[in-house]
């Protein structure tokens, strides 16, 4: 009789047949594969809801990301604006400083004419017209809702318009005169009374002895040719007012001659001579704001370049976790995985 071999209990140790070990063998191998499936089964679950929470993070990086491009494009939609305005007051600064630029070398002009024609014993000639000319432009620019028109011989026809209607009349001579005569006062004055004008000025760079800048001399107005803006200004504010208060013809004669008065007085001269001083200081104060600005416009790139520069690395490192492909590892089971970021590069 043959004897069966005989075996060791894998679980007990004790001695069982050959077919009996086999039996218990299969048994532990379906058992391990079950406990294997149902881990894999774990692990499958668990890695899923990784990736489901790694979705969920990406978009709500990705909105996040989108939120910050948005507050980018918005800032750089502010800062375009800004530049536009500054860069339209540039241009408005530059364009008054070109005019004071031109009236400091008209007048210049003026005073060289003045003693060449003195050189040359031209005292009595007349320089031209182009002086009318540029006062026209002047004034036509200051004062758009105004008429301005030219008359015989040059002088100008200056209609103050309020609300459409004429609210009063000044005549102005402005040629570049190399020395004075008091026929040049009766002729404006002549002027004035043919088209019927509230006020007459009279622009020279030549002056009676005695007399400089400023002085009425029987009702017209003699001023220096850098000061006939603002002597208009002055007139026509005055008209204007007088106009909309409806004043009769004696309040209006009382009224202006306290206005002779007024720009006759030492007070008067002397606030017209500093609001040009100012008015040339203010153009040096533009100059510095537009340096000043400048210095901004520098820091605003440098702090913009900055946050494109987080954007892009964020994105890059939103996309380094997103865009991770699976990679067998050694800590891995048979059915085991591991995640391994992609060489990933978001393009700038």
């Amino acid at each position: 009789m043959v004897t069966a071999a005989a075996e060791r209990c894998p679980w007990c140790g004790s001695t069982i047949t050959h077919a009996k070990f086999i039996q218990l063998q299969e048994a532990i191998r379906k058992d391990e594969q079950r406990k294997l499936a149902a881990a894999e089964k774990i692990i499958a679950e668990r890695l899923a809801k990784e990736v489901a929470a790694l979705n969920a993070d990406r978009a709500k990086i990705a909105k996040q990301v989108e939120l910050l491009k948005q507050e980018a494009e918005k800032l750089r939609r502010k800062e375009i604006a800004e530049v536009r305005q500054i860069l339209q007051k540039d241009r408005d600064a530059a364009l008054l400083k070109k005019e004071a630029e031109f009236a400091r070398e008209r007048d210049a002009l003026q005073k060289k004419i003045v003693q060449m024609s003195r050189r040359v014993g031209k005292g009595t000639g007349e320089v031209g017209e182009g002086a009318e000319i540029d006062l026209y432009d002047e004034l036509r620019g200051a004062f758009p809702e105004d008429q301005l028109a030219r008359m015989k011989g040059g002088t100008l026809l200056h209609d103050v318009r309020y609300k459409g209607k004429s609210a009063g009349k000044i005549v102005i001579d402005s040629k570049a005169r190399a020395a004075w005569q008091h026929a040049f006062v009766t002729k404006l004055r002549q002027a004035q009374s043919e088209v019927e004008a509230e006020h007459a000025v009279l622009a020279t760079p030549a002056f009676p002895a005695g007399k400089k800048e400023l002085f009425v001399d029987t009702g017209v107005i003699v001023v220096a040719p850098a000061r006939v803006k603002a002597m208009i200004e002055v007139l026509r504010k005055a008209l204007i007012a007088m106009h909309v208060a409806k004043l009769s013809s004696a309040e209006r004669t009382d009224k202006l001659s306290r206005l002779f008065k007024f720009i006759t007085s030492s007070s008067f001269k002397r606030k017209l001579a500093e609001a040009s001083d100012l008015a040339n200081e203010a153009l040096e104060i533009d100059v510095e704001e537009k340096r000043a600005h400048d210095n901004v416009w520098k820091k605003r790139g440098t702090v913009l370049t900055r946050i494109k520069h987080v954007l892009r690395d964020i994105d890059t490192d939103v996309s380094a976790i997103v865009e991770a492909r699976e990679a067998p590892g050694p800590e891995s089971g048979s059915g085991g995985a591991v995640l391994r970021p992609a060489a990933f590069r978001v393009k700038s």
